[in-house]
């Protein structure tokens, strides 16, 4: 009786490691698809970020800070080409800031559907009153760019922003918008999908376990 208990013991300590190994290699696999993923958010924010370069110029920086009007035609065209820049980049908001007092001002930005609905579209020149620190404080950075959690009435973001200055010194911010729950989701469906891996591997390989385990018990 003895040797049976011991025989089960010395069977259980190398299965007890391979259970152990699985849950360990679950999660050494979930941090590194959490940097890649990360990775790939980052490069596709830096990327919009810097395609806004493209359609805005100084003197459209300088008018916004001067409180000029802007002809509607062209700022029509101009959120237009916004919009095709965050579906191009696969990003939830392209948008350029400037300073004003302790708070930031639209220059442009890019909107979805929903903001129709919501009555959330904003325009040149609209106050943004829930501009965190690390945006008013990326205004006077010297760093390439800048990446902040933001929550407001669009909703939960990772977010980037770039630090210009037009030729004149006025500073402006090229930004661009992810949803936090991006992330979740990405790591969601790679858990269920390895979830189903590793339990397919265990299914398989049980009849042979139970085998061996048999076998051993026997001897």
């Amino acid at each position: 009786m003895d040797s049976i208990h011991r025989k089960k013991g010395t069977f259980l300590l190398p299965f007890s490691i391979f259970i152990v190994g699985m849950i360990v290699f679950v999660f050494i696999k979930l941090y590194i698809q959490k940097n890649i993923i990360s990775e790939n958010i980052d490069l596709r924010l830096r990327s919009a970020a810097g395609s806004v370069q493209l359609i805005i110029n100084d003197s459209i920086i300088e008018a916004a800070n001067s409180k000029k009007p802007i002809d509607l035609i062209d700022y029509d065209n101009l959120r237009n080409t916004a919009n095709s820049i965050a579906e191009i980049h696969e990003v939830i908001y392209v948008y350029v800031m400037i300073e004003s007092g302790d708070s930031a001002l639209f220059v442009l930005s890019s909107y979805i559907n929903s903001d129709i609905t919501d009555d959330l579209v904003t325009n040149y020149l609209d106050y943004y009153e829930e501009a965190t620190p690390v945006m008013m404080n990326a205004f006077k950075s010297n760093n390439a760019e800048i990446f902040d959690l933001t929550s407001d009435v669009w909703g939960s973001f990772r977010s980037i922003y770039v630090p210009r200055k037009t030729k004149s010194g006025t500073p402006y911010l090229l930004c661009a918008d992810v949803r936090v729950s991006e992330v979740f989701d990405y790591q969601l469906r790679y858990l269920i999908e390895f979830a189903f891996s590793a339990l397919f591997l265990i299914i398989i390989s049980l009849p042979i376990v139970i085998k061996l385990r048999k076998d051993y018990l026997i001897k």
